[in-house]
């Protein structure tokens, strides 16, 4: 539903096949590196993963992702008052889980191939990891105005949506459900001049998120942050251009190749223990490094 991407149900057969991660390597650099860019991954177990937020994988997400938000603020108060803006409310609950507009991404390709082998889905799979190449001109950062503009839909209604194109940058700005989003935006950041601009509210951000979670230190993170499509009902799209994997470059990983390319990384320092650092997903890699092949 949010976007245009398409991912074939079938693996594509001028892909890139990568089946460890000397192939994966010699896959990375292949990659046009020209202009002035930063390079972003995702890794997905699965080939046919769609390039969406999880607030868009269930109708009833989307419907009341107002009321989600502001139930997890109310329920753990503790949790978000110290945080300063909507955007590092949506990281901190994407990193507990709950369904946000936030897509993870790395600045590490080995850590995308990791979650491209995540061995909590069917190893059979082919899984693929995504590159992005961002302009490092359209990066932003977690202060950004355009973030605090982005992130705050998240804090609007299901009915909320962008009005028409027609409109001049005055007018724009006096409609209703501008002047409630103002309103948002202004909580958090008093000097925010009453002014947005209707393309940022249907673009699609890379934003660099603040290193204070540890999981986020850990996986070199980074965020594609979505706006909408004209409605809040649908996700604006990731621009064609950000993804330097696609037609033929695709990266695709062997799924019967995953257990051997996890093996690789844990030799390179990559597993459960590193990527998750909190003690809960530590104690549970221990837990299964050391465990014979018949325990359950």
């Amino acid at each position: 539903m949010a976007i245009r991407i398409k991912r074939t149900a079938t693996t594509p057969s001028d892909a890139i096949r990568v089946g460890s991660v000397r192939t994966f390597l010699d896959a990375i650099e292949k990659l046009d590196r020209s202009g002035e860019t930063s390079f972003f991954y995702r890794g997905h177990p699965s080939f046919t993963y769609s390039l969406m937020p999880s607030i868009y994988r269930d109708a009833r997400w989307i419907e009341n992702e107002d009321v989600m938000f502001k139930e997890l603020v109310l329920r753990c108060p503790n949790e978000f008052s110290s945080l300063a803006s909507t955007f590092q409310t949506l990281v901190k609950m994407q990193h507990y889980g709950l369904p946000t507009r936030l897509l993870d991404l790395t600045a590490n390709p080995l850590i995308a191939l990791y979650f491209a082998c995540d061995p909590a889905d069917p190893p059979s799979e082919s899984g693929e990891v995504v590159a992005f190449r961002v302009p490092t001109t359209e990066i932003k950062y977690y202060d950004s105005d355009t973030v605090s503009v982005v992130a705050n839909i998240a804090r609007r209604p299901f009915d909320f949506e962008v009005p028409p194109r027609n409109l001049s940058k005055a007018v724009f700005n006096k409609e209703p459900a501008i002047r409630y989003l103002l309103h948002e935006i202004k909580q958090e950041k008093p000097y925010f001049e009453p002014e947005i601009v209707r393309e940022h509210l249907e673009s699609v951000i890379c934003v660099k998120p603040k290193m204070e979670n540890p999981r986020i230190v850990r996986q070199d993170g980074a965020f594609l942050l979505f706006g909408v499509d004209g409605t809040k009902k649908i996700g604006a799209s990731v621009p064609q251009e950000y993804i330097a994997s696609s037609g033929p470059k695709r990266i695709i990983v062997i799924g019967s190749e995953k257990r051997r390319i996890r093996t690789q990384l844990e030799a390179l320092g990559i597993s459960k223990g590193s990527v998750y650092p909190e003690i809960d997903r530590v104690a549970e890699f221990i837990k299964g490094h050391y465990a014979s092949s018949s325990a359950t």
